[in-house]
């Protein structure tokens, strides 16, 4: 009789494997096949802190992980565009960015990807510990503050970030197409970043390269008729503002001077305006002295003031005034001027006087 070959129970459960598909293994055999590389990955979408340190900890050459198939995120991208504040706080204190700041196949920083995700907390954090990444642009031109105002999340903290901490610039900078932030908030009908950006000062009237201003894209005609609201409140609240600054500027120039002791008491207070009075007095000169030194009139009666009264009452000239030629040709009594005989005369021509 002929003996068969002898089998162990391990060769024999070798080819059970062998026959059984992939997904069906054991998970443990599976999870041995896996690399540490998809390992992190998987650690991080599941948004799992422990098993991430542990990862790193055994492995730190695949800190940043770049996925080339997935346009070369790194690590730090996959948490920053899930929203995962912890993990990204983590990976960027054992020196995930150290160096140099991560840019995946379309120049996207995590910053840009937190931005489109509309992921506010991990944007916040990115914008203020990276703020010189803050104004980069990606393949098409947009920086985080346009991607930001297109997906509409992040007005509340996200936006005014970007805008403290992305430079003077930042409200005017362009894409590839000449549209600004304020335009890609019009299109995508986000009325919040809309009304954010014009209360930071972004110009509603800029045009892109097609000439083309924010209004012409607003997305519906409501939300056209509201960006108008908005441009004419604001631009009443900025013309309002310069004339405060320029009253400001005038009472600033008019102000109040304090006199010395050499020129009055102490704590005298002298309105400018009467100095300037003054001043204007005496840049008058030799007028004003003239004037001083004529004498005074002789006081007129009772019945010769209520008589120039009168006069004035009917179109002729004012107490004070001085006669014109054509009015002394007419015979007009002149007054202060008594003859040597007593009588007194008369202005027979302009001339004569």
């Amino acid at each position: 009789m002929q003996r068969l070959p002898h089998t162990s129970s391990t060769s024999r459960h070798q080819r059970d494997q062998d026959t059984v598909p992939r997904e069906n293994q054991p998970c443990f055999i599976a999870a041995a096949m896996i690399d540490v590389q998809r390992r992190l990955r998987r650690a991080i979408l599941l948004n799992d802190l422990s098993l991430v340190k542990r990862i790193i900890s055994n492995n730190r050459k695949n800190l940043r992980n770049p996925d080339f198939e997935d346009r070369s995120n790194t690590s730090l991208h996959l948490a920053a565009k899930h929203g995962f504040t912890s993990i990204a706080e983590y990976l960027v204190d054992e020196g995930h960015e150290d160096g140099m700041i991560s840019r995946n196949n379309d120049w996207e920083t995590p910053l840009m990807l937190a931005a489109m995700a509309g992921k506010e907390e991990c944007g916040v954090y990115l914008a203020k510990r990276f703020p010189a990444c803050v104004s980069w642009k990606n393949k098409a031109g947009l920086d985080a503050l346009m991607l930001a105002c297109k997906s509409g999340a992040g007005t509340l903290h996200l936006i005014p970030t970007l805008i403290a901490h992305g430079g003077p610039n930042i409200l005017t900078a362009c894409d590839d197409q000449g549209n600004t932030a304020l335009h890609h908030a019009s299109a995508a009908g986000e009325l919040k970043a809309m009304r954010m950006l014009l209360q930071y000062g972004a110009n509603p009237l800029a045009s892109n390269s097609y000439s083309w201003t924010p209004v012409h894209y607003s997305a519906t005609s409501a939300a056209e008729a509201y960006f108008k609201t908005l441009i004419i409140e604001f631009e009443k609240k900025k013309a309002e503002g310069k004339r405060a600054v320029a009253e400001r500027e005038r009472q600033r120039t008019a102000g109040v001077r304090l006199v010395t002791e050499g020129e009055g008491s102490p704590g005298t207070r002298i309105d400018s305006a009467a100095s300037f009075r003054e001043a204007s007095g005496r840049v008058s000169g030799d007028r004003q002295r003239v004037r001083e030194d004529v004498a005074p009139p002789p006081r007129m009666s009772g019945d010769r003031q209520r008589a120039r009264e009168d006069a004035v009452g009917v179109g002729l000239p004012a107490p004070g005034m001085e006669w014109s030629p054509g009015e002394k040709r007419a015979n007009t009594p002149t007054e202060g001027r008594v003859r040597s005989d007593g009588r007194r005369s008369r202005a027979d021509t302009g001339e004569s006087i």
